[in-house]
């Protein structure tokens, strides 16, 4: 998990850090959408990881609960994030504004709409990582042998 949030929290910084390039130098704004990479990268090193430790892809089950791990430590990393860089330039006002004008119900749609998004996406790049790790110890053994 301590790896997880780790990687979450670089692959974050670097969007960040590359959204911001893209609009300086080019004017092409990211938007919002690329914020599921931060989801994607921290997933997949994870599954890479487990078929590292164990040497087999994870079992069905245990891949929809982690992932559903996965969302909450990749929701809450998130929420800091901005809220840091809301305080830092200014734009806790924006979101209150926003808050607002969604309402209470459309937050509890958002959110759910969200987590089914990233539940999915968690779970088929959690399985991805540890299947492609997998493939490439297979390559590297078949190599090692005369």
């Amino acid at each position: 998990m301590k790896r997880y949030a780790v990687v979450s929290l670089i692959t974050m910084i670097a969007i960040l850090a590359i959204a911001y390039l893209l609009q300086i130098f080019v004017g092409y704004d990211l938007g919002s959408s690329a914020s599921i990479v931060s989801a994607l990268v921290p997933a997949m090193d994870a599954g890479q990881t487990y078929a590292r430790r164990t040497k087999q892809r994870p079992e069905n089950g245990f891949a929809w609960k982690i992932s559903a791990v996965f969302v909450a430590i990749n929701a809450t990393l998130g929420l800091a994030f901005y809220l840091v860089f809301s305080m830092a330039f200014g734009g806790l006002a924006d979101a209150a504004d926003l808050l607002g004008a969604v309402g209470a119900m459309g937050w509890v749609i958002i959110v759910a709409v969200a987590f089914v998004i990233y539940w999915l996406a968690s779970r088929f790049f959690f399985a991805f990582g540890a299947k492609n790790e997998l493939k490439l110890q297979e390559k590297l053994a078949a190599k090692k042998q005369p």
